[in-house]
């Protein structure tokens, strides 16, 4: 009763889940049935006719239950019950799958209002999801459920086959008592009038010889109804279990976008020995019943037929993908997977069945859907595809581990329209030939993996991820491979995003209402401030990941992806602890820090660059009133050189993480010692500044050097032909509100230097100058606001050339005048 009791204590949104019943449902009966309601494996049976039996069961059992909590209720409650217990049977007898449809659909919909619910009470700076513990204790409890529903149905098939063996004991025993009377019996009791026994006794004999047979006959028959009442249950509680591997098949998938994954194929794999057992028992029973019989043999005639299919269907869906190959495969890259067979102690071979592997396409999977087979059109070639089914003692469990598979080469199909390589789907086929004791036939098993896509570099992993992460959030059950919608509602991709990025970023903090409402607002193109707004909205896979993103060279997932790349790096601890607002528009920024002190900051994933992270912070303008002002966004190679807290303790103008929180209580665990010179050293560092404040790094005043030698002062000259870049924030326009910050090392006009004489000066320029940045491309000299973008100095230098470096070096230190910035 976890979820309805829950929605019980939000008294306040009482009426949007009457909203949400209205007519398809009474709720007065969710109320009160609600623990057996919420018990029931309704996501677990697919509306199928296989399953009416199944359906019908839930509906008896749902208007028993709510007759028997209407008699512990008040008068007036209890006659409403009563007719809503009616109505239900009168509703959905005829079709009783239209009930498990119904609670899906209410069940599904009541949990994603609740979700946003959740969300709409909770501040916009503490972004929750539910705990993954939480999310296991659901899990759990639901297969607990479904395990307890599968055992609660074996039983009657058990005392069924039971039953059937009590009834061929019994006609054992009867037959054998006859055969035992008709020896007894004299010859002359063929013939009466001969008799030397009176006639009463032969009478007698003969009357008790009869009823026996009717005794047996009436046997036959009930042996022959529990066998038919057998094979029906054991088709029901097969399909259940089937489900029940299809759905971990799904969540197997989803797994792979992020969600809780809790393997039950211990508990699966029990059921199927039991069913294969059960299933071989009932064929025995036909085996040992005469062929001589004439009463209601016809009754059974198609049984042996109907058990050879389900055992042949329990086998094959007993053959699957344990461990999935990597969804985005790179040609030439080691990859391992494993297949595991659930009847694996039927198995019978004198030798482990070879398993094979090889890849196959979409349209390849489709075809073997569809006609069991596929065409043998070579497609790749996998290296090391072959493998042994084997038993181990340790698991108890068969299966087949492939460690080191590679993909040679691939033949790629004709693409439709403007589809990408990156948007094609393959995938690893598993097959193999296995007996299983108890049957004489050989069975081929296929299993296929899910699907994948492709790449030979690594510059299309991030397009490659996007066509699996919608094909494993968006595909259905049973679907024709490997078809997925082309449109999906918002909210469903909401689900997704933060599935995604909590997964990706091992983040214990998901997204919230105000983090998806930007997210609408980028990917529909449209300002709106209202998760209302764009609840009703669908976004397309164009949307998605093919079309830019406008006035941008990217698309929304590719500028989403880099927000989680540069987060799973950089800042997973900043997230986790809520120091980081993440995904808002500067006019959400704004309008937060325009109601805060000056000095009020906060941190937000850059909207114009792929994985980026800005400051944007409250303070006075120079025009006169106050103004918002957005440093420059910070990149995984920024981040690298100096970590967010240390740039954020730089500032000296950032005073209060929003809304109030003194900005060293906030990120003091994250600033780092100052190092100190060794062996006599200075040290350098680098300091993050913005607007008129200044970067130094190594200009320290001239100290004693531990070694007594003389020293020279000179200056840094200018190098011809090497143009400059505005080194001075405060000569720079900030109209719009955007501060430049510098974050990289220089040495400021007229540094002085100690230097020996006798030191050469090629090893100065390159220790001072060229070693603390590693390479000439990884030098930063400044960053300034130009238009409509951010530009970094560094972008716009001209690399001096060999002469002109010769040309200075070849200079007398001490003659130099000029200086200049690097």
């Amino acid at each position: 009763m976890a979820f309805w009791s829950e929605i019980m204590k939000l008294k306040q949104f009482h009426p949007q889940f009457q909203v949400l019943y209205g007519q398809h449902f009474p709720i007065e009966v969710r109320h009160y049935l609600a623990e057996w309601i919420e018990q029931q494996p309704w996501c677990s049976i697919n509306i199928t006719p296989s399953n009416e039996n199944l359906a019908r069961n839930l509906l008896d059992t749902m208007v028993s239950e709510l007759q028997k909590v209407s008699s512990h209720t008040p008068f007036p409650m209890k006659c409403k019950l009563n007719e809503y217990a009616a109505f239900l049977k009168k509703m959905y007898d005829q079709q009783p799958l239209e009930l498990v449809k119904i609670m899906n659909l209410l069940l599904m919909q009541e949990n994603q209002l609740l979700q946003e619910l959740r969300q709409t009470s909770v501040s916009v700076v503490s972004p929750v999801s539910l705990p993954a513990q939480s999310v296991s204790t659901v899990d759990n409890k639901r297969m607990k459920q479904e395990d307890a529903n599968v055992l609660q149905q074996l039983t009657p098939l058990n005392n069924l086959i039971k039953t059937i063996q009590m009834y061929r004991s019994a006609i054992q025993q009867i037959n054998e008592a006859l055969d035992h009377e008709q020896q007894q019996l004299p010859q002359s009791a063929q013939h009466p009038q001969q008799a030397p026994s009176p006639q009463a006794e032969f009478t007698k004999r003969e009357e008790h010889i009869k009823q026996q047979k009717s005794t047996c006959d009436d046997h036959r028959r009930k042996r022959n109804y529990s066998i038919l009442e057998a094979v029906r249950s054991l088709e029901q509680v097969q399909g259940l279990v089937l489900n029940m591997i299809q759905n971990w098949k799904r969540r197997l998938q989803l797994s792979g976008n992020g969600a809780y994954f809790e393997d039950n194929l211990g508990s699966l794999q029990e059921w199927c020995d039991k069913l294969a057992e059960m299933n071989c028992q009932i064929q025995q029973e036909l085996r040992l019943i005469s062929t001589q019989e004439d009463i209601g043999i016809d009754q059974i005639s198609a049984v042996p037929e109907k058990l050879s299919s389900l055992l042949n269907n329990l086998v094959r869906s007993a053959f699957l993908v344990e461990k999935q190959p990597p969804q985005v495969l790179k040609t030439q890259s080691k990859f391992s997977s494993t297949v595991r067979f659930l009847l694996g102690v039927k198995l019978n071979s004198p030798k482990p069945p070879v398993v094979k592997a090889i890849i196959i396409t979409e349209q390849q999977a489709r075809v073997m859907k569809q006609h069991g087979n596929i065409h043998s059109e070579n497609t790749g070639e996998i290296m090391n595809n072959t493998s042994l089914l084997e038993f181990s003692n340790a698991t108890k469990t068969t299966s087949a581990s492939f460690r080191n598979m590679s993909l040679k080469k691939i033949k790629r199909s004709d693409r439709r329209g403007t589809e990408s390589v990156t948007e094609e789907k393959f995938a690893v086929l598993f097959s193999s030939e296995l007996g299983i004791t108890g049957s004489e036939m050989k069975y081929h098993v296929q299993a296929l993996s899910l699907p994948i896509v492709v790449i030979v570099h690594g510059s299309q992993d991030n397009n490659a991820t996007a066509t699996i992460l919608w094909d494993n959030a968006f595909s259905e059950i049973g679907r024709l491979p490997f078809h997925v919608p082309d449109r999906v509602s918002w909210s469903q991709m909401c689900d997704t995003l933060t599935m995604k990025f909590m997964a990706e970023v091992q983040a214990i903090q998901g997204l919230c209402k105000e983090h998806f409402v930007f997210l609408a607002q980028k990917i529909f193109d449209e300002q709106r401030y209202s998760m209302e707004d764009f609840q009703n909205r669908v976004v397309s896979w164009s949307q998605f990941n093919k079309e830019n993103l406008p006035g941008r060279t990217f698309t929304f997932w590719q500028w989403f992806d880099g927000v989680m790349e540069l987060t799973k790096k950089h800042l997973k601890e900043y997230w986790n602890n809520g120091l980081i607002l993440g995904f808002v528009s500067k006019q959400y920024a704004n309008r937060l820090l325009n109601q805060r002190v000056n000095g009020t900051f906060l941190l937000r994933f850059s909207d114009s660059e792929i994985g980026g992270i800005t400051i944007a912070w409250i303070d006075d303008s120079e025009k006169g009133g106050r103004q918002v002002y957005n440093v420059q966004p910070f990149t995984t190679k920024d981040l690298t050189i100096r970590s967010l807290g240390d740039r954020v303790r730089d500032i000296e103008r950032l005073l209060y993480l929003y809304p109030n929180k003194p900005k060293d209580e906030a990120f003091k665990k994250y600033y780092t010692k100052e190092a100190k010179g060794k062996d006599g050293y200075l040290h350098a560092g680098v300091k993050t500044t913005v607007n008129d404040e200044q970067t130094q790094v190594g200009a320290q005043p001239v100290v004693d050097s531990p070694v007594s030698q003389p020293y020279g002062v000179f200056t840094a000259p200018e190098i011809p032909g090497w143009p400059q870049v505005p080194c001075n924030p405060s000569t720079v326009n900030y109209d719009k509100g955007d501060a430049t910050v510098t974050s990289s090392i220089s040495v400021p006009p007229n540094t002085m230097m100690a230097m020996n004489p006798d030191e050469d000066f090629t090893n100065i320029i390159q220790s001072h100058l060229i070693d603390p940045f590693q390479s000439e491309n990884d030098m930063e000299v400044n960053s300034y606001y130009e238009g409509d973008q951010f530009v970094r100095g560094v972008e716009n230098l001209t690399v001096p050339s060999e002469s002109e470096l010769n040309e200075l070096l070849s200079m007398n230190p001490m003659d130099l005048v000029n200086s200049t910035e690097f």
